[in-house]
């Protein structure tokens, strides 16, 4: 995803600090949240990071507001709902959108396979196509891609900053046993 493209381009930037790393949320001038990374462990990595994929002309707003606290009450391991009517999904593609909107549905504490969220997304051979949409989610977070494993239990991939970790932390934020491998039971595989 090649934000610098986006017609709602961001206009500022926060940078905050979670239980999980550190964190940051672009928006439009309208407020339309742009981007969210999270779990960096250093705060210059995401700026860094903020640099490469906007470029430099971005404002620096506070780290506050309702949505950055509802994240960093999630990181902490509360159980809230992140709402999803202020993203934009200008740059996405249609099959982007159709697994994203297939991912929201995933309940907290609760895991999909790949091939189920492909079937989920009527995209039932898609499984791999399903994993490359995921790893370039804009929204980590607020679309729960760190709820989709592989079929065999196995965590699978997960772009976030903190990586594979930081999967297996959000999966234990929520509950869900990643000892070895997630039990996927055969009603969701």
């Amino acid at each position: 995803m090649n934000s610098k493209k986006n017609n709602l381009s961001p206009v500022c930037y926060s940078v905050f600090k979670t239980a999980i790393g550190w964190c940051g949320l672009l928006r439009s001038k309208k407020g339309i949240i742009i981007r969210l990374f999270i779990g960096y462990k250093e705060r210059d990595q995401l700026l860094k990071q903020t640099l490469h994929e906007f470029g430099s002309g971005l404002g620096r707003t506070p780290a506050t507001g309702e949505i950055m606290d509802k994240i960093k009450r999630y990181c902490s391991g509360e159980k809230i709902v992140l709402e999803k009517n202020d993203l934009d999904w200008s740059l996405l593609t249609p099959f982007q959108q159709k697994v994203f909107k297939a991912a929201i549905k995933v309940p907290y504490g609760t895991v999909e396979t790949y091939a189920s969220l492909a079937r989920k997304a009527d995209c039932p051979n898609s499984s791999r196509a399903v994993g490359n949409a995921l790893a370039r989610n804009p929204f980590p977070l607020f679309i729960p891609c760190h709820r989709i494993v592989r079929g065999d239990g196995k965590l699978g991939g997960f772009s976030a900053g903190g990586g594979i970790a930081l999967k297996r932390k959000l999966l234990e934020l929520e509950e869900v046993s990643v000892a070895n491998r997630i039990k996927i039971h055969p009603v969701l595989s």
